[in-house]
């Protein structure tokens, strides 16, 4: 008996020994792996082969979960899920409970779970303009992380355009358009998308007015046009002559010249996007309008008469019209001539009587003309609308 009896201790305390190793409960080595707010999440912790009994029953000991994740028990494993709400690094215990029974035995260790903020890329949606034939260079940036690769991933961008590998909108556009396209930047396994508006327009062009001459001391005001390129635009005046002034906002140039002569007006343009234009016009500047015949010399009567007007000044084409005039009076307004034979009429005859022997008779006796003075009424009026007028006098002599 005793020596059975001891066979049997001996055979229970090695099956003891040989038991004690699979019932300790121990937590595979893991490391959680970082997740990304917004992004699902699954971790699955496990027993270490051996360890532990059917039923083991696994919760969160202390510490917090990241905002958004759950622990589901399941036997030898426990897997964390669910979508991450927020960032941060968060420190728990997992502690893992036998079966209840003769070797009840529970086991706890402590994790981390880094939850990182999502990729998103930063710019835009609206990008700078690009002008056709300029240099263009956008860098794009993100946040929540750097990028290792960029992509357009739908659309496309303006012709002569291109994205790098670092994220750089690079080129010179070749036409105008107004492109719409997706950039997907990565990061590992983070990943953001963004669609971007890019418009690209003609060159800025500057239109010069069309410009009339104007009077000596006379303002003038003129105004430049501008298309292309991306308004709102900004005008500056280059070199501007004294007394001559430029609307920033407009592009209107006005003054008033102190000078005959030319005024030459040289301005600048520049649109948002920095491209620049210039132009030149130029505003002449003519001495006032006047009638420098003042006196016409007398005609004779009954002979041919001619004589000009002369005029001075101001801007043609110029226009000539005699108001008042004697109707034997002919005027040539494009030559400013006169031509006519004056025809006085005698006055009337002195009768007289004269006695005879042979009785009475009356004689008329011829009486000629008396000199006569016309009023003539001269209106000068020039292409630009300056107008003036004289009062001439044009005396006849018998």
């Amino acid at each position: 008996m005793p020596g059975r009896t001891i066979a049997a201790l001996l055979v229970c305390a090695a099956s003891l020994v040989l038991a004690a190793p699979a019932l300790a409960l121990d937590i595979a080595d893991a490391s959680p792996p970082s997740g990304v707010v917004g992004v699902p999440y699954s971790y699955t912790f496990s027993l270490s082969p051996g360890s532990g009994s059917a039923g083991a029953k696994w919760s969160i000991d202390s510490g917090v979960l990241p905002p958004g994740l759950r622990l589901s028990s399941n036997d030898r494993t426990a897997t964390v899920l669910g979508t991450p709400t927020q960032a941060g690094s968060f420190h728990f215990f997992i502690k893992v409970r036998d079966k209840p029974g003769p070797w009840v035995c529970c086991t706890e260790e402590d994790f981390t779970i880094n939850i990182d903020v999502p990729l998103g890329i930063v710019n835009g949606p609206d990008l700078p303009a690009g002008a056709v034939g300029g240099a263009y260079g956008y860098q794009l940036a993100t946040s929540g992380g750097t990028a290792n690769s960029w992509t357009i991933t739908s659309g496309s961008l303006p012709a002569g355009m291109s994205l790098s590998p670092a994220g750089a909108l690079v080129g010179t556009p070749s036409q105008a358009a107004l492109a719409k396209f997706t950039v997907t930047a990565a990061d590992g396994s983070k990943a953001a998308a963004k669609e971007f508006t890019l418009r690209v327009t003609e060159p800025v062009l500057v239109s010069p007015p069309v410009t009339k001459p104007i009077a000596l001391g006379h303002r003038f005001l003129v105004a430049f046009a501008a298309k292309g390129g991306l308004a709102p635009y900004t005008w500056a005046g280059v070199d501007l002559p004294q007394g001559v002034a430029l609307n920033p906002t407009t592009g209107q140039a006005g003054g008033r010249p102190t000078a005959p002569g030319d005024v030459t007006i040289t301005v600048q343009v520049t649109d948002v996007l920095g491209t620049t234009q210039t132009a030149s016009a130029k505003v002449r500047t003519v001495t006032p309008l006047r009638i420098v015949t003042a006196k016409l010399r007398p005609a004779r009567n009954g002979k041919r008469f001619t004589g000009r007007l002369v005029t001075s000044g101001g801007a043609g084409p110029f226009k000539l019209r005699l108001v008042v005039k004697p109707r034997w009076l002919r005027f040539d307004a494009a030559h400013g001539r006169l031509t006519g034979t004056p025809k006085l009429k005698p006055r009337k005859p002195r009768i007289l009587v004269k006695h005879t022997a042979k009785g009475t008779r009356r004689v008329a006796r011829y009486r000629p003309p008396v000199a006569a003075t016309y009023d003539l009424y001269l209106v000068a009026t020039d292409g630009i609308g300056e107008r003036t007028t004289r009062k001439l006098k044009l005396t006849v002599r018998p």
